[in-house]
């Protein structure tokens, strides 16, 4: 029973990865070779034996995604930890390149790396570390996760090693958070490359999978709108760090002129990131202010009993709270657009 459980979720999972892999490739010119065949099927064969049939199918649908780097160290996650994590399709993709570091790094290589050494990973540059190490008997653990399968894989530019587990914890929260001793710029180690931190507004990668995201997840006019204002905010505010969006599933005025289009956009983007919990704790009538200069948003009604999780901006509903979450700005879908007069009456 268990195992037909798994192979259900399993390929809900896939089908729902593989949509966003496909969509993505359809819309990104590619920069860099394709992984060699037979070294995608050795790893592949060598997964399935070692019984990470989700990793190894993954990997078989899209070796970029794992083998996007001259060089690359897998992390696999087993089934069983696949098979009771409750996260969308999106954010799978996301823990799945928390696990990949591009660099090769044998156990060796790692056991000789100084207690909580940092080492990049291919998500948004966010690191895990090496958190305990028992040279003698070869254990090792990273963000307090054992390498069960140390070395399972060690071929040309490529290092496998399987794990106990996930990386990343998502009990309290859907976003994924690098360990607090790595934003405390110890040793890191990748390349030789200390990652500097770096404002939302340079963070193209980040923009695009969120427009991706929205564009293939029922916010496609939402989603254009955002894509053709993008360089107005980034030149309008190069500093910003965090944001707010509430993305309508329709734009009734999609073909509306350039300059109301920026001010309808930017009046759903909030400068500061609020998670729903957050604006649930805020009383009513409370404001916000958006992007659009002059122009606020009102909570109009607070949620009652938090299971509802019922909460309205501008008279309109919060539909899809939490939607995308990232380190730096979180999504709500929201039933409808906000009305357009409260917008286009804005002076700039």
């Amino acid at each position: 029973m268990g195992k037909v459980l798994f192979f259900i979720f399993a390929t809900m999972l896939l089908a729902g990865i593989t949509a966003i892999i496909i969509h993505s490739q359809h819309h990104h010119v590619r920069h860099h070779k394709d992984p060699p065949r037979d070294l995608v099927s050795n790893v592949t064969q060598l997964l399935r034996s070692n019984g990470f049939n989700f990793i190894s199918t993954l990997l078989h649908i899209s070796p970029d995604l794992f083998l996007s780097s001259r060089e690359s160290t897998i992390f696999a996650i087993p089934d069983s930890a696949m098979s009771n994590l409750s996260i969308p399709p999106f954010m799978t993709i996301q823990l799945i390149t928390y696990h990949i570091s591009p660099s090769k790094l044998t156990i060796k290589d790692l056991l000789d790396k100084p207690l909580n050494t940092c080492i990049t990973t291919t998500f948004q540059q966010q690191k895990i570390s090496i958190t305990k190490k028992d040279e003698k008997n070869r254990v090792l653990e990273i963000n307090n996760v054992l390498i069960t399968h140390p070395d399972m894989f060690l071929q040309g530019p490529v290092a496998i090693h399987g794990v106990s587990g996930p990386f990343a914890s998502f009990k309290f929260h859907q976003q994924i958070t690098q360990l607090p001793i790595c934003n405390a710029n110890q040793s890191d180690f990748s390349h030789g490359i200390v990652a500097a931190k770096v404002n939302l507004t340079k963070n193209k990668v980040e923009w695009g999978i969120l427009v991706k995201f929205l564009n293939s997840s029922g916010f496609a006019p939402f989603a254009i709108g955002l894509h053709t204002v993008l360089d107005g905010v980034f030149k309008e505010h190069p500093n910003l760090k965090s944001l707010t969006i509430f993305a309508p599933p329709i734009i009734e005025a999609i073909d509306m002129p350039e300059p109301l289009l920026q001010k309808f956009v930017k009046s759903h983007i909030v400068p500061k990131k609020h998670s729903f919990k957050h604006l649930a704790s805020m009383r009513q009538g409370a404001s916000l202010k958006t992007l659009c200069p002059g122009t606020e948003i009102q909570i109009t009604e607070t949620v009652k009993n938090p299971s509802e999780e019922l909460l309205s901006i501008n008279r309109v509903e919060i539909t899809s709270p939490d939607l995308f979450s990232s380190k730096s700005f979180v999504v709500h879908g929201i039933a409808r657009a906000f009305p357009m007069y409260e917008v286009s009456t804005v002076s700039q």
